[in-house]
């Protein structure tokens, strides 16, 4: 992550398990299958988290499109960071291959 922030000493070990548990669906399911039920499961929690703080319907509705805006532009710079990270260490990340050297 870009920014410094003060994160708690299991932030990097709960990234390391969801990481896992999405490689290990991939011995059974294709990357793109496993990339998207992440990434619904990461909108489902999230929404969750947002209707969790709010005391009524009308006040979560409310404040829905600030939760969307706040939640895309995090995402978009956790994004924009990893392929950065990606990019830069690519050729540490990936051995060539016949078909991609």
């Amino acid at each position: 992550m870009s920014e410094k922030r003060n994160l708690d000493p299991q932030f990097k070990p709960r990234v390391d398990a969801y990481i896992a548990l999405a490689n290990q669906h991939c011995n059974s399911a294709q990357v793109g299958e496993v990339r998207a039920s992440l990434l619904f499961a990461a909108a489902r929690f999230n929404a969750f988290t947002v209707a969790s703080m709010a005391p009524n319907a009308q006040v979560l509705k409310a404040g829905t499109q600030h939760a969307v805006d706040f939640f895309t532009d995090e995402f978009r710079k956790m994004l924009e960071d990893n392929l950065r990270d990606q990019t830069e260490n690519f050729a540490a990340y990936f051995t060539p291959t016949k078909g991609n050297a």
